[in-house]
């Protein structure tokens, strides 16, 4: 069975943010992948976007 191909996502970061993300993300030896899905994950949790999803019945998606 073929792995499960996971969706791409393309995001722009001014230079200074870019330069600092890939120094971490390569102390921390984690890919980039790995460090925005976790900035994602924490962002997800904040209550803000935690009403959205309520609201909008977002954790139902498929």
């Amino acid at each position: 069975m073929s792995p499960k191909k996971r969706p791409e996502l393309r995001i722009y970061l001014d230079s200074d943010l870019d330069k600092l993300v890939k120094t971490i993300a390569t102390i921390r030896e984690e890919s980039i992948s790995a460090v925005v899905a976790e900035a994602l994950e924490l962002w997800l949790q904040q209550s803000q976007q935690q009403e959205i999803i309520e609201k909008h019945n977002l954790d139902e998606l498929d």
